[in-house]
């Protein structure tokens, strides 16, 4: 098989269940502590030898030395970069996707494989292209491979000696220490593979002494992907997908573990189009929004804004033009996030100690707790009022007349803090195009596009709005109330949808949750009485 069959996660994903089996095996036969770090560090050390083979053998790559595909100037600067750092130069490939990426491996800088998809080559300029290769240049010359092994290596360590020590009564609590420290440490490996991709950017804009050419090229491949995810549903809807497509699009996917980028911290982007002033417009709340910075803890990748910020500090530092200008203000408006955590927060922290309480008992018992008898009902109310707080503070406000680009510049609002909106404008298509189960829509106004979500907490009712009513608003000029929030990607959560032909679609979303928990509330009051 030349191709990824769906990405490098299944791969990992290959590796956990392989590791989980050897895992059970080694404690049924009451193997030492010693020996699961041991078969860990194994794994680790197996998954960094035969990485290079699988990947190779899995994916279909055009090498250049054996059929040239890389452009001429690409591959002299590559030449003079290495000769210039006294690097090996890496065996370069390209990748048959209109997606586009690029990304690195190998097992040190003497075995490196530079890769880069047709798509990159196609969008890019050659100083933008030279850009990108010096970023995966970049992580070669820092022996990026073997960091981020041996930084994998930490939450498997971790979680084996909870494993191995939690039925140990006096090694409970070294136990339970590891265990949360292991899911401290996802969240640190994720921090270090962000800080890596600066680095990377850094070196990049260096050695090019063009930091406003990797800007560029970010900027454009953030809405590449987002682009050809959507050409490729289209295509899917009209059944006029065939294998060579799928076989793009599947390598496209696997790429977005280990590329330059990724689609998901990108996709915003694809409201701006190609427009510098756009782009900057929708960046700016990844700037200054503290939420911005809560939702990148979970990913690989820096958000784009962020990197192109830091891009532009280089550029102005060397004295040279900014390609996508930032506002000058880029302090984080910190307002009421505090308070906006809390109220997300409460309802999941009573719900996990209502869980706790009722399934993980030996924790409390292990270090002295005793619960009393009311705990659990109390829980329950707490979590049920935390919950109608919740909704009360997300769903508020009357709703105003709004355009698509005064939306884009709110840098106030999030997913706790809405802004109550009437939109009229044409919808274009579904929220995820081509997927006929998709019951989320695209609005487009005379000045921009935004996407409208669908959110029902009725069983099956998104499904059915997909299978019945979304296609026949495609092409209508229609009113949508709702509420403005942004996380990574800015939304309108609908309320109602009014056609041109006078049919109405409302959602009831908030009061499904509301009832939800008042029955929880009167359930855990009638609890405490029994």
């Amino acid at each position: 098989m030349k191709f990824f069959t769906r990405s490098v996660l299944i791969l990992l994903a290959l590796y956990g269940l392989v590791f989980a089996i050897g895992d059970a095996y080694l404690a049924r036969v009451g193997i030492p502590l010693w020996g699961a770090v041991a078969f860990a560090a194994f794994t680790v050390g197996l998954q960094y030898l035969i990485g290079p083979w699988l990947i190779e053998m899995v994916v279909s790559i055009h090498w250049d030395d054996l059929y040239p595909a890389l452009p001429a100037r690409n591959r002299e600067f590559i030449e003079k970069l290495c000769a210039d750092r006294g690097l090996k130069m890496p065996r370069i490939g390209v990748i048959a996707s209109g997606t586009p990426n690029a990304f690195s491996f190998g097992h040190t800088p003497a075995d490196s494989r530079v890769v880069v998809t047709q798509g990159l080559l196609d969008v890019l300029t050659v100083d933008e292209a030279n850009a990108v290769l010096a970023h995966e240049i970049g992580h070669i010359e820092h022996w990026d491979f073997v960091v981020m092994t041996v930084a994998a290596l930490a939450p498997l360590l971790l979680y084996q000696i909870y494993a191995f020590t939690r039925h140990i009564s006096n090694l409970r609590a070294l136990a339970y220490g590891a265990y949360v420290c292991y899911w401290v440490s996802q969240f640190v490996v994720l921090l270090l593979n962000r800080t890596r991709e600066y680095f990377a950017d850094h070196y990049a804009a260096e050695v090019t002494n063009a930091p406003e050419a990797l800007s560029s090229a970010l900027i454009k491949i953030a809405y590449g992907m987002v682009k050809a995810d959507g050409e490729y549903k289209q295509a899917l809807s009209r059944k006029a997908v065939d294998a060579q497509m799928r076989r793009e699009y599947r390598v496209a996917g696997s790429m977005a573990v280990m590329g330059i980028s990724n689609l998901h911290s990108g996709t915003a982007l694809a409201l701006a189009g190609a427009d510098a002033a756009n782009a900057a417009a929708v960046m700016r709340w990844d700037l200054v929004n503290p939420w911005a910075r809560f939702y990148e803890l979970n990913s690989s990748h820096p958000l784009t804004a962020l990197r192109v910020r830091a891009l532009n500090e280089q550029a102005e530092d060397s004295h040279r033009a900014v390609q996508y200008p930032l506002p000058t203000d880029q302090r984080i408006h910190w307002g009421a996030f505090p308070i906006e955590l809390f109220v997300w927060g409460l309802p999941l922290l009573s719900i996990g100690l209502l869980v706790s309480a009722l399934w993980l008992r030996g924790w409390f018992s292990y270090f002295g707790i005793t619960l009393p008898p009311e705990t659990k009902p109390v829980l329950l109310i707490a979590s049920g009022a935390g919950w109608l707080l919740r909704v009360a503070y997300r769903y508020r406000g009357d709703a105003q007349d709004v355009s698509v680009i005064s939306l884009l510049e709110d840098t106030e609002v999030s997913q706790m803090r809405p802004r109550a909106v009437r939109l009229r404008g044409e919808i274009v298509g579904r929220g995820v195009p081509g997927v006929f189960w998709s019951p989320d829509l695209v609005l487009r106004d005379s000045t921009g596009i935004i996407f409208m979500l669908y959110r029902q907490t009725i069983p099956f009712a998104r499904l059915l709005f997909a299978l019945s009513s979304a296609d026949s608003f495609i092409g209508q000029t229609v009113e949508i109330e709702g509420w403005f929030r942004r996380g990574l990607t800015p939304y309108v959560e609908m309320a109602r949808l009014t056609g041109e032909d006078g049919s109405v679609h409302r959602a009831y979303s908030r009061w499904v949750q509301c009832a939800l928990a008042i029955v929880a509330i009167v359930a855990g009051a009638y609890w405490l009485t029994i």
